[in-house]
Order: structure tokens, then sequence, then C-alpha cells
């Protein structure tokens, strides 16, 4: 087990003093440092020099961890994640003590803002499946913080941190008070913190302000302006405007009419909304927490103890103006024409060409981002407390015994801003034939809408369709196990080490989205959702073993062979088994090898099990689209299957590059399987002390996954296109469509159909040098990634992201190469340290879809990210025995995120950043 700090190699020997100890990835107390599973830990000195109050940012340095949601997110539930082997945050399990945390979100996952960095004594993170050990959900692996206790006295700190802009800033002050009593048997630990982090939004960065998309030119691939379809002026489409001519001659298509400021013309891809300045570029979130740890000696063998923590947060996503469009949302849409903000010249051209019947309706449909009444904002109070009691003892002087009790809570307040009423949306545009500027609607409070260009809306208007929504998510764990560890006996070549446990648990949580929601009234950051409410429990039995075979032989250090099984009986996905068999061998002292085979499962959880509808929207491509590469065999089964009306099929085109998609829980779930390799060997060789290396190749293959039907809507496409008949699974949810053919709502609901594989190198160096008076620290932890394949079905290619980023096929970075390094000057007051974050360079995920797919590579304008380098320094000054000061600068040199490939989660999108801070003990 190698540390993270700045050498592992330093910690050992006063780890082997100290007798047995417990390492991620088995319960067996060992008298050695070093797990048969690949482990990393974040250590107490990389805690202190990282200097972050995020805790997720301790993760983010581990290779092995692809970056998952955090202050940088926009999307999501506004939590910070951890997302091990890029696997899904689901598969990784996170742990406080060994013991589990109560879930942020109906999927179980963690939210690490949960966890104050100051009160975490270590982070050790086991990379692969760990279900024998731990239980469900551990399939890429297990992060487990270790807390501080044993505290005595009383000791103050904090920080403030702002940016090289003069923005992003945070705020913290913390306090923990400990101290013995009864005479040295007990222990009581309390800390409080404050944490306050700002809002930055993307107009904040120029890279951040940019929308361009790809396109040829002359032949050349180049980059273009352009935007969202759905605009803040307007328009109106429907098939009867298409192939008709603007005022200035401009043929329209399928996108319609757009409000200019010059007038009224045919909608040009220049048009497109750049929705990129008004998102967050930083969350801001306000963050109370309160922590109460202790233990007291029953009796000489029987030691009580607990652990209670309270967190009050408050959090803030913001995304652009709410995307209101009358198609899919307002069924049987007309445009009043008698609407007196309408041009003049419009009407009469609407009249002529539409108005056959001559009632003043006609049939076209309205597009208008509704920037007038600002942005749509997600503000989360989040209240989450947890308790453990339990009681732990010595059975005999081999074996130790444990029984606890662990329950926690989550309760989510959601209010979204910047929703829209439907109806009153809808009543907002017919007009009282006897005044035009009054509403047929009987509603008193009824004002005639003028969308008509920007900011056209009057706050009258603004007040009548718009409204707040609140969405409330409850989560509950309630978990008790007893266990017992220690050896049984001893072997000519050592002590056999035994666990044996059993466990229960009961997982519940309720979704209550607003009734406005509910009734398919109202439209914000989603457009109907249903009330979800579910729960399930499990009892487990598990066991592992560690028999040494021969040891302190010519050629044998050490042989030993390791073992374990967990028996899983859950009230949903029925009976399951986990299991793991492994060994090390050493030939001679400083060299081992180390190889693993573990078998993990994850069951459903209650979202996937049981949420009700709720709407998306993907990015996606429609392959009905018209265009030179629309073949006839595409066009007629569009046409005669899918539901495009013929008078369009030769000029149809997508209104927008992401189309609604319903997910939903599928009760009839089955638990995800996978089979986990590792083979590895640690080096710490006798002529070079203070010197370890440790290299482990890795593979995960993962089965029957849980995902969206087929992967997602670009898959399902994907598969439909490639066998197109209604007899294929995946055309028949293509078929929901609008009067004009737009894909709308298409049913995706969850399935076990997916498949997923990770597979590569983790390698770690960690050496210390001692200088007389001082000592020179330093570690470089990377990972080489050969695999990262997802097929989401069956019928559809599966596609190797490693090295490609986004465009669809893939999501966050996978570079194939990333690693950490830290250099640390280590003198007898002052610590002076360098970090370097290496992230190589990823292609465009289309690149990735297009080779899996066998269709022609696209040509980019940039169709890579290149090498990303971020350097740190950070500072520590003990400025006396009990007190110090300490300074960071992350992202010394300014580095922007890649031009246009990147996502915010791994790269940084705020830029240079200086912390300073104290801490004081007295």
């Amino acid at each position: 087990m190698a540390a993270m700090g700045t050498a592992a190699a330093q910690d050992v020997a006063p780890a082997e003093e100290a007798g047995a100890i417990v390492v991620t990835g088995s319960r067996i107390p060992r008298p050695d440092v070093e797990s048969n599973s690949p482990v990393n830990v974040v250590g107490e000195e990389e805690i202190k020099l990282a200097a972050t109050n995020e805790t997720e940012q301790l993760l983010n340095a581990l290779p092995q961890a692809v970056s998952g949601s955090g202050a940088q997110s926009n999307t999501g539930n506004g939590s910070a994640t951890v997302n091990l082997r890029g696997l899904g945050t689901v598969r990784t399990l996170v742990l406080q003590n060994g013991r589990r945390i109560v879930g942020a979100s109906q999927d179980g996952v963690v939210d690490l803002n949960m966890i104050p960095p100051s009160l975490v004594a270590r982070v050790e993170v086991v990379t692969g499946g760990a279900s024998a050990v731990y239980g469900s959900d551990a399939m890429a692996g297990v992060v487990n913080f270790v807390m501080k206790d044993d505290f005595e006295g009383l000791e103050v700190g904090g920080s403030y941190g702002i940016s090289d802009e003069g923005d992003a800033e945070r705020y913290n002050l913390e306090l923990t008070a400990g101290g013995n009593f009864a005479d040295g048997r007990g222990n009581l630990v309390f800390h409080g913190s404050y944490y306050d982090r700002a809002q930055v939004k993307g107009a904040a960065r120029d890279h951040a302000t940019v929308y361009l998309n790809d396109a040829i030119v002359d032949g050349k691939p180049v980059l273009v302006p352009s935007g969202n379809g759905v605009t803040p002026q307007g328009t109106i489409f429907g098939p009867g405007l298409v192939g008709l001519t603007d005022p200035n001659g401009d043929t329209i298509g399928t996108a319609g009419i757009f409000f200019a400021p010059e007038g009224w013309r045919a909608y040009r891809p220049s048009d497109g909304f750049n929705d990129r300045p008004y998102t967050n570029l930083q969350m801001p979130m306000q963050r109370w927490s309160g922590s109460l740890l202790g233990h007291y000696d029953v009796t000489d063998n029987v030691r009580a103890f607990w652990e209670g923590s309270y967190v009050h947060s408050k959090i803030n996503s913001t995304l652009g103006a709410v995307p209101m469009s009358s198609s899919g949302f307002i069924p049987g849409f007309q445009l009043d024409i008698r609407n007196p903000y309408l041009d003049p010249t419009l009407r009469d051209f609407l009249s002529s060409n539409l108005d056959s019947d001559g009632d003043s309706m006609v049939p076209v449909n309205i597009n208008r981002r509704l920037l007038d009444g600002g942005s749509r904002t997600s503000d989360q109070t989040r209240d989450f407390w947890r308790f453990v009691v339990g009681l732990k003892g010595d059975l005999t002087d081999r074996l130790n015994w444990e029984v606890f009790y662990n329950q926690g809570q989550t309760k989510v307040t959601d209010v979204q801003g910047g929703g829209v009423l439907i109806d009153n949306f809808a009543n907002g545009f017919v007009t009282n034939p006897s005044d035009p500027y009054k509403c047929a609607a009987a509603d008193p409070k009824c004002v005639v809408l003028n969308p008509f260009g920007l900011n056209s809306l009057t706050p009258e208007m603004i007040d009548y369709i718009y409204t707040d929504l609140t969405n409330i998510t409850t989560i509950k764990q309630k978990q008790v196990g007893a266990s017992v560890t220690g050896s049984l006996f001893t072997l000519p070549a050592g002590d056999v080490g035994i666990s044996l446990g059993a466990e229960y648990r009961k997982e519940s949580s309720a979704f209550d989205p607003d009734q406005l929601y509910v009734m398919g009234k109202a439209l914000s950051r989603s457009a109907g959702l249903s009330p979800t409410a579910g729960s399930f429990d499990v009892s487990e039995l598990y066991g592992e073993i560690y028999v040494p075979l021969l040891a302190d032989m010519p050629g044998v250090e050490m042989l030993a062979f390791e073992g374990g099984a967990r028996f899983s009986d859950y009230s949903t996905a029925g009976s399951v088994w986990s299991y793991k068999l492994g060994g090390e061998y050493s030939p001679f002292r400083g060299l081992k090898f180390r190889g693993l085979y573990q078998r993990a499962v994850r069951a459903p959880n209650v979202v996937e099990l049981y949420s009700g509808a709720t709407n998306t929207a993907p990015d996606a491509v429609d392959f009905c689209n018209a265009g030179p590469d629309r073949t006839a065999a595409e066009r007629d089964f569009c046409v005669n299957s899918l539901g495009i009306p013929a008078a369009v099929i030769d000029v149809f085109q997508q209104e927008n590059r992401q189309i609604r998609a319903i997910t939903g829980g599928n009760p009839d779930l089955q638990e995800e399987t996978s089979d986990t390799w590792s083979v590895g060997a640690v080096l710490r060789p006798e002529f070079l002390p203070g010197f370890q290396l440790t290299v482990d190749y890795y593979n995960i293959k993962i089965e029957d996954a849980i995902g969206s039907f087929g992967g997602g809507l670009q898959s399902v496409i994907t598969a439909c296109n490639a066998d197109m008949s209604l007899d294929n699974i995946f055309c028949q949810p293509l078929r929901k469509r609008t009067p004009d053919g737009q894909l709308y709502d298409v049913p995706l609901l969850n399935a076990n159909i997916a498949k997923m594989e990770a597979s590569g190198i983790d390698y770690r160096i960690d050496y210390r040098h001692d200088l007389g008076g001082s000592s020179l620290g330093y570690y470089l932890a990377g990972t080489y990634l050969i695999d990262a394949i997802s097929q989401g079905s069956p019928i559809v290619n599966p596609v190797n992201c490693a090295g490609y980023i986004g465009g669809g096929s893939c999501s966050t970075a996978n570079p194939k190469w990333r690693f950490t390094q830290r250099l640390t000057w280590d003198m007898e007051t002052l610590q002076l340290s360098l970090r370097h974050r290496f992230i190589g360079s990823a292609k465009d995920g289309r690149i990735a879809g297009a080779k899996a797919s066998g269709a022609p590579i696209p040509l980019l304008a940039v169709p890579e990210t290149g090498d990303v380098h971020y350097f740190d320094l950070s500072a520590n000054l003990d400025v006396t025995d009990n007190s110090s000061i300490y300074a960071s600068v992350d992202n010394l040199f300014d580095r922007d995120p890649p031009f246009y490939l990147y996502e915010r989660e791994t790269y940084d999108a705020i830029g240079r950043r200086f912390t300073i801070g104290f801490r004081a003990h007295f």
C-alpha cells in the first residue's frame, strides 16, 4: 500500500513497528502495508500540501480517478463525486472508517461535500472489484475516508482563496476540540467548519464564452460561430413554411423564420444562441458542518465507539434560460396572426400562404429561449446526518470482534427558478377577436405575449408565464453489522488470517417533484417528472482468509494465498455471490509479485428500479435528416415506418442538436456482474533505502450493465439504422414524433443491456532522500489506459474511448497517459512542494464513434486536445511549535483548458488560484 504523500517507503517502518494494520481491499489485519489489490493512499502530508477544502480535489489528482462532478460542474444534482476507472460513480463505493455513507441522491452516490478534508486522516483507494469485501457497488473500486480520532487540545484554522482574475473566492473557518476523559479511558473529538465558495459564470473567462461548431469550407475543416437553435429572438417553424421565400429572397428551411433585429427572415446557422456565458464555471456553495467522534473503554477488553456528523449546505447550479417550444409541449398549437405585436408584413405573408380557411390561426410552432426572465437556476438546500455506534473488543489473544449500527439520512430541497407555465404560455398566444391586446382565455391574469424579437417580453408578460418549482428528495440508509477478525493459528510461514462477518442493510428513498412537473404543466430544468419512491434490503454473509504457505526459504521469501466470498440476498435482485482468489510471491526481501481475481456484483439501486419517467435532452443525430449521405432506403423507412411526412422528407432536418428523451426505472432489472484481474509487483530494494516502485496491470469487464435502453438515444438511432425494420426493438422508440416528424419524448427505460471494459497499467515511484537536517521527498503516480470500452446494446459495435474525449460516443476525458508527481523539500520548520499534474492528449470522441461503426473519419478543425500540464506550488511554515501558516498557487502558469475540446471536471476552467491559511493548536 503506497502512501500518496511524499514517500510511501518512509511510512513503512512505523507501520510495521506498530503491528498489524488493516488495509483497504481486505478486512484482515496484516503485518505489512501491502495489499494484494492495487491500493493508493492519500496521506496526511498530501492532504496538508494540497490545501483544499473540496474533498473531491484530493481524489482527482489520482490517475485512477476519472474526474467526477465537483466545484466546476454545472449539471447533475450539485454533488461532488468520484469515478474510478471511468466506470461510473454508481460503481465506486465510498466509505467512512470502512462503513457506508448515505447517498445524496436516489442512485446511492455519496456527495463528497459531506466529508470536510480537515477531519480526514487519510484516504485509501483500492481499484478493481471489491464486492467480496465490501458488498454491492464496489465494481470499479472503493474509496475509504479514515477520520482523525484521539485528538487532544484545541485547534483552529482558516483559509482564503482567490483566482488571478479576482474572483472564484473561497473562505474556510474550522475548529477542532478534543480531549481524554475518565482517566484516559475515553476520548471525545468535536469538529466544526464553515466553507463559502463564490460563483463564477462562463462570461468571466474568454475560453468559456465561445460557441463554435465544425464545418467544411473550401474542402477544409474549420470552426464557425454557432449556437443553440432555440434563440432568445424566437423562431416560428412548420412544414408549410419550408420552401417559401423570405423578404430577402432566401428559402426558408425546416428551422423556419427568425426574428432578427433587422426584421423577420429565414433562419441561418449563425443565428444560434450562445448560452455558454450564462452557465456556472464554479458552483457557489455554503457549507456548515459538525462532527462528534469518540470512544470509551467500557472494560479492559471492550471499547464503545461512536461517530456523528451533520452537514447543512446550499448549492446553486445555473443553466441558460429555458428553451420553450410549442412543439411537443402544446398539442395542436397554432399561431394566432391577430397578435398585435406581429410584424404586419409577416402577418400578410402567413395569411396568404397558410391561412386557407381564413380563421387567422396558422399551423406553425414557435421556439423561444426565454432569456427575458433570466437563467434556469437550481438552489439546493441539503441536510445530511449520520451516526455510528458500536462495540469492539478481544475475543481471544488472536481474534477481535466488532458490532455496529450505522444510520444516515439526506434531505435535498431543490428550488428551481426560471420555469415556464405551459398553459399560460399557450393562453398568451390566442387573442380576443374583439380586442387583440386581450387574451381569449377566461383567465383574468392572462397577458397577450410578444415573443417576436430580443427582450420583447414586458414584466407583466414575464410574471404571467414564469414560476418556481420545488422538488424534495429524501434518502435513508440503515446498516447493522458484526465481524470477527484476526488470526486462527500460526503456520511455519506465519499467521493464518481470517475475517468473518454478517451485515444487514436497508436503503429507501423518495422523490417528490413539484406538482406542476407531475401534471406536465411546467418546464424548467426538466419537462415532466414523476414521483419515485422505493426501497430494498440485503442480508449478507462474508468471509476472507489469508494463508502464508511458505516463507524464509531459498528463492521463497514469502508465498501466500488469499481468498474471500460474500453471499448477498437482495429483496430485489435475489441471491448473488461475489468472491476473490489471489496471492503473493516474494522470491527475496524487497521484491513481491501479487495477483488477484475478483468477481463483483452490483444490484440495481432505487432510482434504477423505481424512478418515474424523466425528460432529458441528449445530443443525437437523426438519420432521417436530409443530406447527400442519406440513402434511399433510409428515406423510405423514415416516411413509411417512422412517421416523417412525405411533404417534408426531402428537406427534413431536426430542429435541435438536443432531442427530448424519456428515461425511467425498470423493477425487473437484475444485478450487474464484473470480473477483475490484477497482477503486479512491488520493488523495495535494500540497497536504496526510502525507494519503492509498484507496477500493476488491471482488467475489468462488466456484463449486464444497467443503463438507458440501447445505451442512450444516439446508440438507439445507430442500432435502428443498422437494421431498419420495425421488428428491430431499437427502431420502435423512434416512432415517437411530432406531426412534422421531429423526434420527441423517445422512451429509453433502464435495461440490463450494456457491457463495459477497462484495462491499463498503474505505476508508482516513491523516494525520500535525507540531506542532513532536511530531506527531499518525491512520488510519481500514473496510469496508462489500454482500453475503455463501452457497448450500449448487443446490436451496436463497442466503442473504445481510450485516448478520446466527448463527441457523443465518449464522455469524460480518457487520455492514454495520466500522472501526478510531487517534489517536496522538507526542512525543519519549512516545507516547499511542487506538484505536476499531466493529462495526455485526447482525440475527439467522434473519431472513436466513426471507427466503431466503420464510418468515414470526420474532418475536424481541432481533432485532439494536446497534452496538458498543471503545476501547483505550496509552502508550509511552522511559526511556532503549535502554529503554522501555509500558502499555495494552483495552476501556477495559468494554463487554459484545451481550446474547444474539454469538459470542466477534468480540466481547470478557472485558471491560476491563490490560497493562504493558518493552523494553530492550543
